[in-house]
């Protein structure tokens, strides 16, 4: 790894001499900018009560009808302060339930500096957003873990430090260069503020622009934990249609599936991959499609055995084995994508027939592997800049023994009301 960083280092020196003039901007006064958003969001869910997950999640909390209803508010508020050298980014987000459930997240805490025009350091928490993907991310091993079903969600950032090195460039070829460099230390074990000194990760990202063609190159290293080695590529073919891949090759990754009624845990290398585009039509329709492949996922035997091991746990009729169940899901199976290869196509059709400050947009999930299926549509209005009313329903399709089948939501329906400031 080390061999690495210093050949990458010693490219971007060699590529110095190119660099384009750059004008320093002359000093900016300090600004404070607040900015932020309230979310108002009730959501009704047709349940699968025959689902072992509803069994083990639900049934045991005293509920036990098919309609059920969830009402939360939601504020977002963030502060930025800049000076030409010196700069505090804060996004907060909270969750509100109820007076006994309710919770504050610290998305994003970071200071940064800028000894040049050219080069910053920053340190905090920090969201990142490695690849090119919309919906899924292989390469993306510092960004927080993105739920396909609302990829432009805000998640919490990453607990890092960072230098990154831009240089613009003269020649015809490589016209941009940047290298970013993070640090990142290991959370305390579970009750303590501490950690092993010696257990930092350590992440590259190296970004190219050639020939009109966007590369990164990253790469992340862990003592204990999983390493990757990664390429992403995004081009304009024309004006309106781009194409874009991610490719990660992981080493020591940990896999986890069910046999013989048991966790098995077994650790691989393998790749994860993703190709998709992007066209803009004329009438201004925006159309994302996306193949994801994770090597690593839960074949189709593989899930129907870790289905096997939920329902038995539900019809133990034990509420300590039903619970360990319910803890062994949760640990080891969080992913939205358990299995191996998926497809995503979304549509965007920004004020249709002329209907002012109305988008509708319709996306689509379906697991090549079981052949099950998630179909939502988001409509979106905006009488004014800063309110927007949203209705956002969503289907899941599949026999019992498949993924979005045996979720254990059938259909839902989501309101929301946003005032931004």
């Amino acid at each position: 790894m080390k061999r690495v960083i210093f050949t990458w280092v010693l490219f971007s020196a060699a590529v110095q001499g190119q660099e384009l003039p750059v004008e320093i901007p002359s000093a900016e006064e300090k600004k404070l900018e607040w900015s932020g958003n309230f979310d108002a969001k009730y959501a009704f869910f047709y349940m699968a009560q025959g689902s072992p997950m509803y069994r083990l999640q639900l049934s045991t909390a005293g509920l036990s009808s098919e309609y059920l209803s969830q009402y939360r508010i939601e504020p977002y508020i963030n502060a930025d302060y800049q000076t030409r050298e010196l700069g505090f980014h804060l996004k907060t987000h909270a969750t509100y339930y109820s007076d006994d459930d309710a919770r504050v997240d610290l998305f994003e805490a970071y200071g940064s500096y800028s000894p040049s025009f050219n080069s910053s350091v920053q340190a905090g928490k920090r969201i990142y957003n490695w690849g090119k993907g919309y919906a899924f991310n292989p390469v993306g091993y510092v960004n927080p873990v993105k739920d396909p079903e609302n990829p432009e969600l805000a998640q919490a950032g990453l607990l890092s430090a960072n230098i990154e090195y831009i240089k613009s460039l003269s020649s015809p070829a490589l016209q941009s260069f940047a290298i970013l460099l993070a640090v990142i230390p290991q959370a305390p074990g579970f009750g303590t503020r501490y950690a092993e000194a010696e257990n930092i990760d350590v992440a590259l990202k190296t970004y190219f622009l050639i020939w009109d063609t966007d590369i990164d190159l990253m790469g992340y290293y862990s003592a204990r934990n999983a390493r990757h080695i990664g390429l992403d590529v995004s081009r304009n073919v024309t004006d309106n249609f781009e194409l874009h891949g991610e490719l990660s090759y992981n080493q020591h990754v940990q896999r986890y599936s069910v046999s013989n009624g048991g966790l098995r845990i077994e650790e691989r290398n393998d790749f994860s991959s993703l190709l998709g585009l992007r066209y803009l039509h004329e009438s201004n329709t925006t159309i994302i499609a996306e193949y994801y492949h994770n090597s690593l996922g839960l074949n189709k035997r593989e899930f129907e055995e870790y289905l096997d091991l939920l329902t038995s746990g539900a019809n133990s009729g034990n509420a300590m084995i039903a619970q360990q169940t319910l803890g062994l899901n949760q640990r080891y199976f969080r992913s939205s994508t358990l299995m191996r290869d998926y497809l995503y196509v979304k549509i965007i059709l920004p004020e249709p027939f002329e209907w002012l400050y109305f988008t509708p947009s319709f996306y689509a999930i379906y697991n090549l592997n079981d052949n099950s299926s998630l179909f939502s549509m988001s409509l979106s209005y905006k009488p004014v800049n800063n309110v927007e009313f949203i209705f956002w329903p969503t289907l899941l399709a599949g026999g019992d023994n498949t993924e979005f089948g045996a979720k254990m939501v059938r259909q839902k329906i989501e309101l929301w009301a946003r005032v931004f400031f």
